[in-house]
């Protein structure tokens, strides 16, 4: 299997494509049809939705559920994408663009009927001419889960053509799950296996610094501190590009940006945050400075003051990510918090500023919960708690770890910068 997931995605598929039920056939013979949700009909007269890349066909809500083929199917632009370059998918594909209102935790499953497809999602259509098609965040050819945000997103169910026997095309099932998080037992994303780690920011703009620091930062005290926790972006080759928030970046060159509505980074150690913050022109913030950001001049215990208010922030998941997700209990679970897929369960990691109500008195967001960020303490400390725990080390902004040296990451690791004012 190519990039497959196993038990895990056939599970996944059975339970999508049971209930939700199919709509009618599309893609394959040039006809917009679909279930509701799709739209075959375009807009000023414009010709209908055929499932090429310049009229896909439309998915408007969620969830979704449709049958369609890429049999006879005569769109063949990409023959390769980016995210797995060396795969070979040089036959038909049908397309579909996704639009989405908000940000959105989204299970994508395809089950091909008697061929072989895979299923793509990028951040633009395929360009024309252009063989090898850019922007693809993740694949897979049977299920995969990304968190992505608003906007229009497209999906390729795109025919494999490097097997032995060359092009397979297929009937296809496709459908788009929102997943929810339910009893701490059930893992609700057993289509995210070990490793599944898409790049869903992209490279992030960086809106223009306020109090006269650089861009992505504000004021607070004697320090520029970054406005949200840190993205990372890799700067390698010559060339910019995104790093995946699920993935430790090793000893690669990434680059801390701070901006609005991406998934700050996890899986990252000390050393690590610091050079990243160095590479940006930053450094980690010293603990007074942390401090000084999260309790404002008045020196509260939490961002937004002294009495804590559950939620506000993002600091009360239910369920313990490792727990619900390798659904037990046993201590051996906590011996893996490296694993991708613990920040990309349902109601877990927030994107940076999803909880506007836990800015600090200086407008810095969520220095409290979602994510611990490491301080420029060379022995290791991170500081605020996250989104289990803002209790057990300390309250709120007094929250502070020490437990690991600066060579420790997991799941829960992230970091934002400071600098000194121009």
């Amino acid at each position: 299997m190519r990039g497959g997931r196993g038990l895990g995605a056939l599970r996944l598929g059975a339970l999508l494509l049971g209930p939700l039920g199919l709509g009618a056939a599309c893609g394959g013979d040039g006809a917009g049809g679909g279930d509701a949700g799709v739209d075959g009909a375009a807009p000023d007269g414009a010709a209908a939705a055929d499932g090429t890349w310049d009229r896909p066909h439309v998915i408007a809500a969620l969830p979704f559920a449709a049958t369609g083929t890429t049999v006879g199917h005569g769109e063949r632009r990409a023959l390769a994408y980016d995210c797995a370059p060396a795969l070979a998918q040089g036959g038909p594909e049908v397309v579909y663009r996704l639009e989405l209102a908000e940000p959105r935790l989204v299970t994508i499953a395809v089950t091909a009927r008697g061929g072989d497809v895979d299923v793509h999602v990028l951040r633009a259509p395929a360009a024309a001419g252009a063989e090898v098609a850019a922007g693809c965040i993740a694949r897979d050819d049977r299920a995969l889960v990304v968190d992505l945000a608003p906007g229009a997103w497209w999906l390729a169910i795109d025919t494999y053509s490097g097997g032995a026997g060359g092009e397979a095309p297929a009937a296809f099932e496709l459908a788009l799950e929102l997943p929810v998080s339910s009893d701490c037992r059930t893992n609700p994303i057993p289509a995210c296996q070990a490793g599944d780690a898409p790049d869903v920011n992209g490279v992030p703009v960086e809106p223009p610094g306020q109090g006269g620091c650089p861009a992505g930062m504000t004021r607070a005290g004697s320090a520029c501190i970054d406005r949200w926790e840190a993205a990372l972006v890799l700067d390698e080759g010559g060339a910019t590009r995104g790093w995946s928030p699920y993935a430790n970046p090793g000893a690669r060159p990434v680059r801390a940006v701070s901006a609005p509505q991406v998934v700050p980074q996890g899986y990252i150690n000390g050393v690590q945050a610091a050079a990243a913050c160095a590479r940006a022109g930053k450094r980690l913030c010293t603990d007074s400075e942390w401090l000084r950001a999260c309790q404002g001049a008045a020196g509260t215990t939490y961002p937004y003051g002294d009495v804590r208010e559950d939620g506000r922030c993002n600091d009360a998941r239910a369920c313990h990510p490792a727990v619900q997700y390798f659904e037990s209990s046993d201590g051996s679970v906590f011996s893996m918090l490296g694993h991708a897929c613990l920040d990309q369960l349902p109601d877990g990691l927030a994107r940076t500023g999803a909880h506007p109500g836990c800015a600090s008195a200086d407008g810095v967001l969520d220095l409290m919960g979602n994510l611990h960020e490491w301080t420029a303490d060379p022995a290791g400390t991170f500081r605020g708690g996250f989104f289990v725990d803002t209790r057990i080390n300390g309250n709120g902004c007094l929250y502070r770890t020490t437990a690991h040296d600066s060579s420790h990451w997991d799941y829960s690791t992230g970091f934002r910068c400071c600098a000194d004012p121009p």
